[in-house]
């Protein structure tokens, strides 16, 4: 009975060694994918710059121009022009597209920018932002026909005003032919001159749509964007003086030392734009196509800079300093920029007190409070006689104006911070804002409390000439108690122009 058990213990050992090996032995296939990858793809816009300054090719040292001149009986080269605005295909950091610091009436530049997207389709969108134009001092023949230099302010110059520009789609010639589409102005031969100030400051940036879903400045039946690896140009000129356009015949263009295209004549300036400057920021934008099929270079925004008030430091009750010890003073028209009338509503004469001829305006550093900004502030219900005289409660109410330089048409914010007089009625303290006549804004009546409370007013509007007036008025009760102003400031709106 033992050798029986034994025997099948072996049989079953054996069956398993068996099963074992039979699992190995199925057929079998397996097929491995190493390395998947995601990466992602580049746009990278390049730039480059070919520039001419009166006729010459510019370039960091002098260079041969590649032109050629016949002098007597033999050929010349044409030397180019020592300047830095010209540079091979690079991104855009340290490179000026315009860096000339000792310009002349008549002088003239043309350029060709290239530019050039790597790989993947891309649409491009172009900006330019005039951001200085300042007077920066005044010489002695300027001095005869211009004011003197403000020091305050970076737009007290008349340079961008007499630069004139014209920009187009080019093929690559720097030359300005019929049919290639001009950016500036209306896009027209005839109209297509802007001066730099009205072409990126007056209404905003200068905004162009190059290549963007509905738009493509070089082939303009074919809005979309420009295929990756190839270069597209766009030509630019300036003059200092009267530009006109003159484009030769398509596909003629040589060189601008032959023939740019446009005419510049700067005979007919004087001496306003001496020592003046101006500075401007160039940015051009590549944005991919790819599933973004209704990329627009710009949505409909306004915007304005907080750096850029047409106030700068005057017109805000800094000047005349208070040097009384009663922290308080009057001073007669006009004062710090401002005009000052009495309100037309009120009596001259208060009791034995005859009203001044001239306006005052009552100034107050910290008798009653801190000034919004800076150190002091206005009260426009004001006082005849000053901290020396005893009369008090007087009819005093003025009304203080200014003009300002501003564009037909054109959208501005003014802005200011109101306060009622600490512990006076409402009835003193109502304040009336007027642009050109207008009333467009009235403040209180308010009471005032234990301390100055300063709140902001905004007041949109849009020019309706080149010269604005601005008025505030105080409304309240005529006693000489109430309505303080601070801290004005008008600013223009920008709403970039799309091309």
């Amino acid at each position: 009975m033992k050798r029986i058990l034994l025997g099948t213990v072996t049989i079953v050992g054996a069956l398993a060694a068996m099963y074992i090996g039979v699992t190995g032995a199925f057929f079998s296939d397996t097929e491995t994918s190493t390395g998947n990858t995601f990466a992602a793809g580049a746009i990278d816009l390049l730039v480059d710059n070919e520039s001419y300054y009166n006729g010459n090719v510019c370039a960091e040292t002098a260079p041969d121009s590649g032109i050629w001149q016949w002098q007597g009986n033999a050929l010349f080269p044409v030397p180019g022009t020592e300047c830095d605005t010209s540079w091979e295909l690079d991104n855009l950091t340290g490179h000026l597209f315009f860096n000339f610091t000792d310009i002349k009436p008549d002088d003239e530049g043309e350029d060709t920018i290239s530019l050039h997207v790597n790989t993947n389709d891309a649409y491009m969108c172009m900006n330019i932002a005039l951001t200085e134009n300042d007077d920066n001092n005044t010489t002695e023949p300027e001095g005869l026909v211009d004011p003197t230099a403000n020091p305050d302010t970076e737009w007290d110059g008349e340079l961008a005003q007499t630069l004139q520009m014209v920009w187009w789609a080019d093929d690559s010639d720097n030359v300005l032919e019929h049919g290639e589409t001009i950016l500036t102005g209306d896009g027209t031969v005839v109209g297509g001159v802007e001066t730099l100030f009205n072409l990126a400051s007056t209404s905003g940036p200068f905004v162009v749509a190059l290549a963007d879903s509905e738009n493509n400045v070089w082939d303009p039946q074919n809005p979309g964007p420009v295929p990756g690896e190839e270069t597209r140009y766009i030509g630019k000129a300036w003059c200092f003086g009267t530009l006109t356009i003159s484009p030769v015949p398509f596909d003629t263009g040589v060189s601008p030392a032959v023939d740019p295209g446009v005419l510049c004549d700067g005979t007919l300036l004087g001496n306003e734009t001496q020592t003046d400057s101006a500075l401007l920021d160039v940015t051009f934008d590549a944005v991919q196509a790819r599933n973004n099929p209704d990329f627009v270079c710009l949505e409909d925004e306004c915007t304005f800079n907080e750096q850029v008030d047409l106030l700068v430091a005057t017109a805000k009750f800094e000047n005349p300093e208070v040097t009384t010890a009663q922290n308080w003073d009057v001073f007669g028209s006009p004062v710090d920029g401002w005009n000052v009338d009495w309100r037309g509503d009120i009596p001259a004469t208060f009791g034995p007190q005859n009203r001044p001829a001239v306006a005052n305006l009552e100034y107050h550093e910290g008798v009653l409070g801190a000034a919004f900004e800076g150190d002091q502030y206005a009260e426009l219900d004001s006082d005849w006689g000053g901290p020396s005289d005893a009369g008090t409660g007087e009819p005093a109410s003025v009304s203080i104006y200014r003009n300002f330089v501003t564009v037909p048409g054109a959208q501005y914010l003014l802005k200011y911070h109101f306060s009622p007089r600490p512990n006076t009625p409402a009835a003193d303290n109502n304040l009336e804002a007027k642009v050109e006549g207008v009333a467009l804004n009235t403040t209180g009546p308010t009471a005032g409390g234990g301390a100055i409370a300063w709140s902001e007013i905004v007041v949109p509007f849009i020019a309706g000439d080149a010269s604005t007036e601005i008025r505030f008025t105080d409304l309240g009760t005529a006693n000489s108690l109430g309505t303080f102003l601070d801290n004005v400031r008008l600013y223009q709106i920008s709403c970039p122009v799309v091309q």
